[in-house]
């Protein structure tokens, strides 16, 4: 990684493995009955307000997730997978687990969801760090 500029294809890549990693993560295979219940709704209630622009959105929105840790990793002068990977898990855990937990404490929402997703930005922004770190 180039400590001076930031690698935008490497953004992109990351971008999309974020949201490739979402659509995994909030699957039937793995969270995503869990993740309905707890937010009190049905697949047909979810996938009928589904829209193109949802999916233009989280892009959008990872993609400025990307850029973050990439530019994280220049300021701190780091650029390994191993530093992604701590940079990842620092970012997710100081700024997604503390916010999203605030947020869910107040709105009384289930545990099982807090943990669902913060979970998944938490491994997103390792994911991340790691294609960030080894371009």
């Amino acid at each position: 990684m180039e400590m001076g500029s930031v690698n935008f294809l490497s953004i992109i890549v990351a971008a999309v493995a974020y949201m490739t990693l979402g659509a995994l993560w909030y699957s039937p295979m793995l969270f995503g009955n869990a993740w309905m219940k707890g937010i009190g709704k049905t697949r047909e209630q979810v996938t009928a307000g589904a829209s193109p622009v949802n999916y233009v959105l989280g892009l959008i929105f990872s993609f400025i997730a990307a850029y973050g840790i990439a530019r994280i990793m220049i300021w701190t002068n780091r650029g390994s997978i191993s530093d992604g990977i701590v940079i990842g898990l620092l970012a997710g855990v100081c700024f997604v687990l503390a916010t999203m937990g605030v947020n869910d404490a107040f709105e009384k929402r289930p545990c099982s969801l807090t943990a669902i997703n913060v979970l998944y930005h938490i491994v997103g922004f390792i994911v991340i760090g790691v294609i960030v770190g080894a371009w």
